[in-house]
C-alpha cells in the first residue's frame, strides 16, 4: 500500500488530541483532496464540475484509513496497489539496437503521486512568487493534477482556526518503484488559504486546455545505431484510457531521458499526438519533455 500521512498541526491548539470540529474539516477535506487527483490522475482538468471519474471513484473506495498517530494530529491514509506488472529487467543491448524496458505504473500510484506532485505544484507554482497566478501558471499546475475542487478542500483545511499548518508525507509500497525526485512531504501554513481561494477562483473562470500535454512513466527506451533520434515510450492515460505514447526525441534527448528512467522520474510531454503505424500514437515534434518533478522549469 501507498500510505499519504496528514498532519494538522497547531503548536498551542494541537498536541495529542484536536477540536472535534476541526478533525472532522481534515478528514472530509482530505476525502475531497483524494477525490478530486484520482480524476486528474485519469483526465487532467482545472475544473471538475461534479464530473468525478469513475477509476478514481473506485481507488477512494479502496482506500483505508489507518488509526492516528501521536504528534499533532496525523491520519495515514492507505491506498491499495492493484496486480502490478512484472517489471522487465534492463533489456539486452546490441551494436545496432539500445532498449530499455519498464512495468507500467499502476493507476492507484498514479493517483498517490498525482496527490504529491499537485501539493508540491500548488506550493511551489502558486504560493512562493509574490504575483498572483498567470493563466500559464494554471495551466502549468492543472498539467500536474490541480483542479479548482483540489484548492477549494486545500484552502478549508487551512481556513479552519485551530490548523496552523497542514503537512503531508509519502510511503511508497515497495512492491513497485518508489518516484524518486517526488517529494517526501509537503506542508503548507495557514496563511496561504486566501492566495490558494483565488487561484480555485481562476481555474473556475478560465477553462484550462491541457488536451496536448500528458505525463507517465517511460515504460521503454530505444535506438538504433546512428540514427540521429531515439524514442521513449510513455505509460499514460488519454481519452478515458489507458496509452502508450511514443514520443521521437534528439539524441541528446533522448541520452536524457535515459538517465530520467534509470531514476524512475515521472515526465510531462507537450506536443500534438498523432496517429503512426499501426495506429501508434506519437509525438513526432514534442514541444517540452521534462520530468514532471521539475516544477519550476518551465515546459519549453
Amino acid at each position: 500500500m501507498d500510505v499519504t500521512y496528514l498532519r494538522a498541526a497547531n503548536d498551542y491548539a494541537i498536541t495529542d488530541t484536536i477540536p472535534f470540529e476541526a478533525a472532522s474539516t481534515v478528514i472530509a477535506s482530505a476525502r475531497k483532496l483524494l477525490r478530486a487527483v484520482g480524476t486528474t490522475a485519469w483526465n487532467e482538468r482545472g475544473d471538475i464540475g461534479g464530473n468525478y471519474a469513475r477509476q478514481g471513484d473506485a481507488v477512494l473506495r479502496r482506500a483505508r484509513m489507518d488509526h492516528t498517530q501521536e504528534g499533532s494530529f496525523i491520519i495515514p491514509i492507505l491506498v491499495p496497489l492493484s496486480h502490478t506488472q512484472e517489471t522487465p529487467g534492463e533489456a539486452a543491448q546490441t551494436a545496432d539496437l539500445e532498449l530499455f524496458q519498464a512495468a507500467p505504473e499502476p493507476f492507484e500510484r498514479r493517483v498517490t503521486r498525482t496527490l504529491a506532485q499537485s501539493l508540491m505544484a500548488v506550493k511551489e507554482i502558486i504560493l512562493e512568487p509574490e504575483s498572483s497566478p498567470s493563466v500559464g501558471d494554471l495551466h502549468a499546475v492543472v498539467a500536474r493534477g490541480v483542479s479548482r475542487e483540489f484548492c477549494s478542500a486545500l484552502a478549508k483545511i487551512l481556513t479552519e482556526p485551530s490548523v496552523s499548518e497542514f503537512e503531508t508525507s509519502f510511503e511508497w509500497a515497495s512492491s513497485v518503484p518508489a518516484p524518486e525526485t517526488m517529494p517526501n512531504s509537503v506542508s503548507i501554513e495557514s496563511g496561504a488559504s486566501q492566495k490558494i481561494e483565488e487561484a480555485a477562483e481562476k481555474l473556475k473562470k478560465h477553462r484550462i486546455d491541457s488536451t496536448s500535454t500528458f505525463s507517465g512513466n517511460i515504460v521503454e527506451l530505444r535506438h538504433v545505431g546512428d540514427d540521429p533520434f531515439g524514442f521513449a515510450t510513455i505509460s499514460t492515460v488519454r481519452r478515458g484510457r489507458r496509452s502508450e505514447i511514443r514520443v521521437r526525441l534528439p539524441y541528446e534527448a533522448y541520452q536524457e531521458a535515459v538517465i530520467w528512467h534509470r531514476a524512475r522520474r515521472v515526465v510531462i510531454v507537450d506536443g500534438e499526438v498523432n496517429h503512426g503505424t499501426g495506429r501508434r500514437l506519437v509525438v513526432d515534434n514534442p514541444v517540452g519533455f521534462r520530468p514532471i518533478d521539475e516544477i519550476l522549469l518551465p515546459i519549453t
